[in-house]
């Protein structure tokens, strides 16, 4: 009682918002718009061992968040459930991204046992023909939303509220249309939330042809869509997020480098998934319809150095500062916006704020920095 008291009145003080461990690379899924299947033999598979995972555990403590997920599944780790507990030990709240295709009637309950908090089930093949294949007993997609089902009925049952379950589907040319479809499906199982994202990283030109985000002119008709999802969400009294169809430049993207950690699963520490990818060599991109290649970018290994030599490591420190300066000057545009808006006096003698300093060469080409 007098630990969660103490939380109640001081607040959550931890340093990080969220530790992200890639467990796995592995998928047991055929998905068409995986990075597995452009990369080919170029793709590094493995699993996390428990001897990397207990050399970040100690640090649990520092985090709010301890999310398990990357460029593979979660659920092909066995050692998946033995991670969520310490993370739990630790106080943290815990997440698993999963493409829900392991995601059978023993793992639910192993999943239940262990306080997992939060599950995003990520739809990824749902890339076209969502109708069909939802019609279709046997699909892949039928068979993964009916054991999400299994999984919400269970955790029902049990009379808990946890996990909490969230879909997860990108949009795609091919699928726009029948997304609105998704939202009383989603309602149905039960879940509590329907994210509509995007194909946010494109290695190559036939993802790039399949993208519904746009830079200067939109797509009436994909407009259209999603206000039609968030009219069916409202209807259903589901929680719907969907992901801007325009991309503009923004302070501070999604993984939020000085808040978040990205672990891969050989032990790198990265600012984020899209710049520590499992490949040999570098990364390919697609940005404003041109090619691009990056390097991968990582700080350090958690398997040779401990994880805060790693962060405070000068170069990291660097790469971080760029992300926090830019928070700092957009904030300090919205206050002085805020002043002249409601003529608060003195607000137009205030210096003006100090731009934001440009990304760094390895961000520029990412669609997470323009809101994606």
């Amino acid at each position: 009682m007098w630990k969660g008291l103490t939380k109640f009145i001081l607040g959550d003080r931890r340093e990080f918002d969220t530790f992200q461990l890639e467990v796995s690379t592995y998928s047991s899924l055929e998905c068409q718009v995986c990075p597995q299947e452009v990369f080919g033999e170029k793709w590094t598979f493995q699993n996390m061992p428990l001897e990397t995972f207990h050399r970040v555990r100690p640090h649990f403590p520092r985090t709010r968040w301890v999310s398990f997920g990357g460029w593979g599944d979660p659920l092909e780790n066995e050692h998946l459930a033995e991670m969520i507990g310490p993370a739990k030990q630790a106080g943290c709240r815990t997440h698993l991204r999963t493409n829900g295709f392991l995601l059978g009637d023993e793992t639910s309950r192993r999943l239940l046992a262990a306080g997992l908090d939060l599950v995003t089930v990520s739809l990824d093949l749902a890339t076209q023909a969502v109708q069909r294949s939802l019609e279709q007993s046997g699909s892949d997609l039928r068979r993964i939303l009916d054991q999400a089902g299994n999984l919400i009925k269970m955790r029902n049952a049990s009379g808990g509220k946890k996990p909490a379950v969230r879909l997860s589907v990108p949009m795609t040319r091919l699928n726009m249309a029948e997304l609105p479809g998704l939202v009383s499906v989603a309602a149905g199982l039960g879940a509590e939330e329907l994210i509509i994202a995007h194909l946010d990283y494109l290695p190559e030109e036939r993802w790039n042809i399949l993208r519904t985000f746009y830079h200067e002119s939109p797509t009436e008709a994909f407009e259209g869509f999603a206000e039609e999802i968030r009219r069916r969400g409202k209807k259903e009294g589901l929680a719907v997020e969907i992901h801007p169809l325009r991309a503009r430049e923004v302070p501070v993207c999604e993984p939020d480098p000085p808040q978040r950690v990205f672990i891969s699963v050989d032990g790198s520490v990265a600012p984020c998934p899209y710049l520590r990818i499992p490949k040999k060599g570098d990364i390919p991109r697609i940005f404003m319809n041109q090619e691009h290649t990056v390097p991968q970018v990582f700080f350090g290994n958690v398997n040779r150095e401990d994880f805060l030599e790693v962060w405070n490591r000068e170069s990291y420190r660097s790469f971080r500062k760029i992300f926090e300066d830019r928070r700092k000057a957009a904030l300090q545009a919205a206050q002085l916006m805020d002043a002249l808006t409601n003529f608060r006096p003195g607000a137009g003698s205030r210096d003006s704020p100090e731009p934001p300093p440009p990304l760094s060469e390895s961000c520029r080409t990412c669609y997470k920095a323009y809101g994606i």
